[in-house]
């Protein structure tokens, strides 16, 4: 998040519930698509989320429905987000170290967002996952402290490699000034694993298709057998997964992202609020879409991660 934060837009520039409700049921109907994500941004600040979950899942067809957050506000969220619908829950932690968690989310309390992952796996929010940022000389000794999580815990563990998006490519966007580092701060699946294997052990290999919302992660366990959960890695840069990307995003603006760090774009907004718009206009859209993937991804994205989210 840049420290001076991010403009908000109007009301009428964001999607409507039932507009997000439109297209969830074009990818439906049309496309077969059954499994979605709430992301952002940050989700937990958009006013009636709670009604939001509670109306997707009611569209016949969902059968998954995850949310990736910050984890701020998860431990008051937890309860009503399960009791309307809600699956999975995804937590960004880049740090178990509270000052430290706090230089880098520039205002978050760790307390709280440990606080919300325990209430999730209280109120029965099944395959939790941890969504850590590998970053050397900020958070790279505290890898093996990540995956010591997954000893105690029925949760996974996912290492992401740091990726250069938005304001993060060219400048410091966030407290822990990563950004203006450039690639010194990169940490690359191999040497990540090799840094939690000195401490606790060579990690045995997961069938991906065991894991809950897998998406693009290599799936790890540690070699204890009484571990209760699982490690994994997404490594869009050192080994991009672009072939095999079967993901879309839906900006809150309306437009249709085909690629995290190449915007191939198209405006569904404006279809939504054409008169005559139908289902199949909308999902024609998402064809289109698809088409603008980049065989591989560029080096630096064009858009800010806290826009776009997770």
């Amino acid at each position: 998040m840049p420290e001076d934060g991010v403009p908000w837009l109007p009301k009428d520039e964001i999607l409507s519930f039932e507009e997000i409700a439109r297209v969830v049921r074009a990818a439906i109907v049309v496309h077969g698509i059954h499994r979605f994500k709430i992301t952002g941004g940050e989700p937990t600040v958009r006013q009636g989320l709670v009604e939001l979950i509670a109306m997707l899942k009611r569209i016949e067809g969902v059968k998954d429905l995850s949310l990736t957050t910050n984890g701020q506000r998860l431990a008051e969220l937890a309860a009503p987000l399960r009791e309307a619908g809600l699956d999975r829950v995804t937590v960004s932690i880049d740090s178990l170290q509270p000052g430290r968690f706090r230089q880098i989310t520039r205002r978050g309390d760790l307390s709280a967002v440990l606080a919300g992952l325990d209430r999730a796996e209280a109120v029965g929010l099944s395959s939790i996952k941890i969504n850590c940022v590998m970053m050397r000389g900020i958070n790279d000794e505290e890898l093996a402290d990540f995956a010591r999580l997954t000893l105690r815990r029925n949760l996974t563990v996912r290492f992401i490699e740091y990726m250069p998006l938005g304001e993060s490519a060219v400048g410091p966007a966030a407290g822990c000034d990563a950004q203006s580092r450039g690639q010194n701060v990169f940490i690359n699946e191999t040497d990540a694993r090799k840094m939690i294997e000195r401490e606790l052990g060579v990690l045995q290999p997961v069938d991906r298709r065991s894991e809950a919302g897998v998406g693009p992660a290599t799936v790890w366990r540690l070699p204890d057998e009484q571990a209760r959960g699982r490690i994994g890695f997404i490594s869009a840069m050192s080994a991009p997964f672009c072939a095999t990307c079967n993901r879309l995003r839906l900006t809150a603006s309306g437009l249709l992202r085909s690629c995290l760090f190449d915007g191939g774009e198209i405006d569904v907004r404006s279809i939504l609020r054409e008169s005559n718009s139908s289902l199949d206009t909308i999902a024609d859209a998402m064809s289109r879409c698809v088409r603008l993937k980049p065989t591989v991804h560029s080096y630096r994205g064009n858009e800010q991660m806290s826009r776009i989210g997770g």
